[in-house]
């Protein structure tokens, strides 16, 4: 299985435009990131109750990093959310 370098931004909106709040490093190959990222609570678009943002991002040797999925969630999905990329990344660390 071939592992990339992933990460997942955690970012806020402030003042008309988003700030990165929080990043997870995750070496991991494509599959098991995107079903990571597949569990998550969120929407595709932002509303006035969804205002914070979760960015699934690829850095390669190649190119910087690449936005490659995006959802919006509210303060409670971020928790939840949260909580499940701790879990996931607690087990592939220490696991794997």
């Amino acid at each position: 299985m071939k592992t990339s370098n992933y990460y997942i931004e955690l970012q806020m909106y402030s003042h008309g435009h988003y700030i990165t709040i929080a990043s997870f490093d995750q070496k991991s190959c494509e599959k098991i990131i995107h079903e990571l990222f597949d569990e998550l609570r969120g929407e595709p678009e932002a509303s006035d109750s969804r205002r914070l943002r979760i960015n699934l991002l690829l850095n390669d040797a190649t190119i910087q990093r690449t936005q490659l999925r995006s959802i919006h969630c509210t303060l409670d999905e971020l928790a939840e959310n949260t909580k499940i990329i701790i879990k996931k990344t607690f087990r592939s660390v220490n696991f794997d």
